[in-house]
């Protein structure tokens, strides 16, 4: 048996992460002291909590929600995750219809990924992705935590209902999902592609642990055989 590593996540760059912000490297100045042994390099990252492949908690949408610190290292290790392809398109809804043939699956499972096939348009249309992705409607999300024991939900969107128009209505499916006390993350802008088709063992969703942040860049992998 063969066991391959997986990465799941973005590069953080302006040119590869849309939400991303900056970098500020070395200047020349210190660079040329770096040939003479008398510096070091030292970057500075700028960039929202939200940014590339990255989770969000309860406190994302509760004031009594749980922040990024709060979560023990294990409940961002998945060792029995589900992956359900599902094609969707501009502004559509996953709804719990969708979700019922795998009812079984989903009893036996703690982490749900569904790829939606919407990440195509992430660096071809990039404004179509951020505005018009398709994301978990409010029935499917209290479907999903009323009968299920899952940890996380993982979604090749740049969220897991659409921000636009989330907005309007007060983002009831991130509130639907994550429950204040409830030690759930979501997985946004993931790169599912690359583990379609493959066995799947364990998923790894690794954050920045940032003190009473609400969400986190991470390095997501998967363990495949």
């Amino acid at each position: 048996m063969i066991i391959l590593w997986i990465e799941l996540s973005y590069l953080l760059s302006p040119d590869e992460t849309v939400t991303f912000e900056s970098i500020q490297k070395p200047d020349l100045q210190v660079r040329g002291r770096m040939t003479q042994g008398k510096y070091n390099n030292t970057s500075n990252i700028f960039t929202s909590c939200h940014a590339g492949t990255h989770i969000d908690t309860p406190f994302h949408i509760s004031m009594d929600g749980i922040t990024v610190d709060r979560f023990d290292i294990s409940d961002f290790i998945f060792e029995r995750p589900l992956l359900i392809e599902m094609a969707k398109s501009d502004m559509e809804i996953i709804s719990k219809g969708d979700l019922l043939p795998y009812a079984d699956k989903l009893g036996k499972s703690d982490l749900l990924m569904v790829y939606t096939g919407f990440s195509k348009y992430r660096k071809t249309d990039p404004e179509r992705y951020l505005s018009k992705p398709p994301g978990l409607g409010v029935e499917s999300a209290k479907y999903l935590t009323e009968n299920f024991d899952l940890k996380g939900f993982a979604i090749d969107t740049p969220g897991i209902e659409n921000v636009p128009e989330g907005r309007k209505t007060g983002f009831q499916t991130h509130k639907a999902l994550m429950k204040p006390t409830r030690r759930f993350i979501s997985i946004e802008d993931a790169n599912l592609k690359p583990i379609v088709g493959k066995r799947i063992k364990r998923v790894f969703a690794i954050p920045l642990r940032v003190v009473g942040a609400e969400a986190s860049p991470i390095t997501l992998f998967a363990e495949v055989e």
